[in-house]
């Protein structure tokens, strides 16, 4: 079927890609128009049913009123001349309060290109409202909105504005002034303000694909038509997400869509770029453009120097499958001497003159193949000193793991440039308890009616928590059997600090102090986070030794041996253990962070050993051959750094430039994840793949095939004719 497909493609191209742009574009316009429906931050929802912190959330929406999907936006209201608020000023923002929820929705609010704003829910609205505490000094009350609504739908946020400003007209004319914060209104600004940031990252990450793929080939085809077709194929893939979701009923995190478009951008062009060297190898075979693709994509069966054929089959892993054996051995090269090899590929180029060569027009020098260059002195240094490097580069790994030993997790992820929405809070935290914003609710369920005297043992138990700096009055449910007391604690919600307080004495108090014949849940931010953080650890438990094991059944199916996969698997998990240690180091030890976003170490672990075990099975099935051609160990650790290490060092330089554009978003997540990703790409790419793989290959010599047939022992020799005089490689 493989063969099928790549003869379809190769003979058709026009209508494969004609094919392609009516796809993509469709499916590209599929996302524009329901991405939202399928995208949401609340991340509740990904909890497991049976925490606490989502059976508080299901209570709340039942008992309450809280509408799902709701989130909380605080606003500051304070006097135009700074002093404290006065009884009548408390009144008016009371009565503000009481009308927000009763705003409707302006039919007339301005469009946003490529967003239907016809749905009421979508647009976002206020479901409920309710004057808050009043700083200590009187200077200002806080309101607190349940806002319903996707936060980062730009029809939500031009909403939101709206209301903001209408909010701020009444407030004026009582001479009061408003500061929001939270949820849409920290969203809404930080979009605002970061329009150009994001921009500028887009246009980096595009121009360093496209400069990159220039200096690898010299032709601006080759540069611009992958970074085309990657285009067409995020687009699609987008599409086939937002499909999928909707099909089967599962949400997405709001950072998906972009990091669709990253991943895709950078891995996408990866492969072109194996392709395009595989292709640049064909063409300089003398092969005319449509042969080299269908050989570039693996069509043939590939011969040894003796004959004997070599099956194209293997497994088709996370990608390695499309691009094995990169620049695979030329065995009529192989029988000449070094000289003789290079005038007869000149030859070839030139006999092959106007086939496929627009592709790196206007360079001449694809024609020509290095004899000398970088990667074929580090294959000899290598291959002459295998034990040396591959020490120098487990020391320099052990001694950047060794940072990771103190890697500790963070989850206030926010920073980045100053917004009216942050200063809003640090106004609110300078005055109140950095918990005060968002505090924690404590639900109370009872089989029998509820009165306030029966909660009272409740509210002074929960007052003497360390940690917690007040508690509010009870707010009984309808039926009277059930009550929500509010908790703010002295650190902010999304701190380490914070979620101790909750998992430990917080819940504890709340579990044992419940009045009888009724239960406790805590709710709210930090407990949700707590929860978060112990399913994620969970996860990591048991998705990483998982992954591992995986990884090495289809290192063992690839390669066909024992001990190669356990060499090869061990580097990657140091090729991990090192970039973790390497963004402890920077962010944590010289940045002054409380620790690593904690999610970094499970998306290190999925991202870079997938990829960097795809580098591995480039260089490793290529050292495999030139051992099965019957080349010395030493030798063919040479041949194969030679071929391959460009590859996969250009790839690595791509992909790394891909995610390092992360770096330049606002938020303390995304710096962190773009400076992992890149770091560790390219360690995998240019150190373990390059560098440690072979060294390692050089010291097991054939040994690492086993126990498969000893790399070099001859066999009967096949029947040797056209096929065998020009291989596809």
């Amino acid at each position: 079927m493989f063969d099928s497909i790549i003869r379809f493609a190769t003979q058709r191209p026009k209508r494969v890609i004609a094919l392609w742009a009516v796809v993509a574009i469709a499916l590209a316009s599929l996302a524009s128009m329901f991405g939202y429906k399928v995208v949401t931050d609340d991340t509740a929802r990904f909890l497991p049913k049976h925490s606490e912190s989502a059976q508080a959330t299901k209570y709340a929406e039942d008992q309450f009123g809280q509408e799902k999907g709701t989130r909380t936006v605080t606003v500051l209201v304070k006097r135009a001349d700074g002093r404290a608020l006065t009884g009548r000023d408390r009144a008016d923002v009371r009565a503000l309060a009481a009308a927000m929820p009763r705003w409707q929705l302006d039919d007339t609010r301005p469009a946003v290109k490529g967003q239907p704003g016809d749905v009421d829910e979508r647009a976002g609205r206020i479901v409920a409202a309710q004057a808050g505490p009043v700083a200590p000094d009187g200077r200002f009350q806080l309101v607190g909105l349940q806002w319903k609504g996707n936060v980062t739908d730009p029809v939500a946020q031009e909403y939101f504005r709206q209301v903001r400003d209408r909010a701020a007209e009444h407030a004026r004319a009582d001479d009061l002034r408003l500061g929001f914060t939270g949820g849409v209104a920290t969203m809404a600004d930080d979009v605002k303000a970061n329009e150009g940031t994001r921009s500028l990252a887009q246009a980096l990450l595009f121009g360093s694909v496209v400069l990159l793929s220039l200096l690898f080939f010299r032709g601006p085809l080759a540069a611009l038509v992958p970074l085309l077709a990657i285009y067409f194929v995020a687009a699609a893939a987008s599409g086939l997400v937002v499909l999928a979701a909707l099909a089967f009923g599962f949400e997405l995190d709001v950072n998906t869509p972009q990091l669709i478009t990253v991943v895709l951008v950078g891995i996408g062009v990866d492969y072109f770029l194996f392709l395009l060297f595989r292709l640049r190898e064909r063409l300089r075979a003398g092969e005319d453009r449509r042969t080299a693709a269908a050989s570039a994509r693996g069509r043939r069966r590939s011969r040894d120097r003796n004959g004997r054929a070599r099956g194209r089959r293997r497994v088709r892993d996370a990608g390695a499958r499309r691009v094995r054996a990169v620049l695979r051995p030329r065995p009529r090269d192989r029988d000449l001497g070094p000289r003789d090899a290079v005038r007869r590929r000149h030859a070839d180029a030139g006999d092959r003159r106007g086939h496929g060569r627009a592709l790196f027009w206007p360079s001449r020098s694809w024609a020509r193949e290095r004899t000398n260059g970088p990667a074929t002195r580090l294959g000899r240094t290598i291959a002459r000193t295998p034990a040396r490097a591959a020490l120098a580069v487990i020391a320099l790994l052990v001694a950047l793991a060794s940072f990771g030993l103190g890697t500790s997790m963070s989850y206030d992820l926010g920073g980045g440039r100053s917004t009216a929405a942050t200063r809003t809070a640090d106004e609110i935290s300078a005055a109140l308890s950095k918990g005060a914003g968002d505090p924690l609710h404590v639900y109370v369920k009872s089989a029998d009616p509820l009165a306030a005297s029966r909660l009272a043992p409740l509210r002074q138990r929960l007052a003497r928590v360390d940690g917690v700096s007040a508690v509010a009055r009870p707010v009984l449910a309808a039926d009277r059997r059930g009550a929500r007391i509010d908790v703010a604690l002295r650190h902010g919600p999304l701190t380490t600090a914070a979620m101790d307080v909750v998992r430990g004495p917080l819940r504890d108090a709340a579990h044992s102090a419940a009045p009888a014949g009724a239960s406790a849940m805590v709710g709210g931010t930090a407990a949700l986070y707590a929860d978060v953080s112990d399913s994620v650890n969970r996860d990591m438990r048991l998705i990483l030794p998982v992954a591992a094991g995986l990884i090495l059944l289809i290192l063992v199916a690839t390669l066909r041996s024992a001990v190669a996969p356990l060499y090869l698997l061990a580097a990657v998990v140091l090729e991990f253990a090192a970039t973790l240690g390497a963004a402890v180091l920077v962010f944590q030890e010289l940045a002054g962070n409380a620790g690593v976003a904690f999610l970094l170490p499970l998306t290190l672990f999925l991202f870079v050993v997938a990829l960097g075990t795809d580098y591995n099975i480039l260089m490793t099935a290529r050292l495999r051959e030139e051992m099965l051609a019957g080349r010395p160990v030493r030798e063919a650790v040479a041949e194969a750094v030679r071929n391959v290490a460009p590859a996969v060092g250009a790839a690595g330089l791509v992909l790394a430039s891909s995610f390092g554009t992360l770096m330049l978003e606002s938020d303390e997540g995304s710096r962190q994840q773009g400076f992992a990703m890149a770091f560790g790409i390219l360690v995998a790419s240019l150190i373990v793949s390059s560098i440690l793989v072979p060294a390692l290959t050089a010291l097991a010599g054939r040994r690492a095939w086993w126990p498969a047939r000893a790399a070099g022992e001859r066999r009967p020799p096949a029947r040797v004719g056209r096929a065998a005089a020009e291989p596809a490689r």
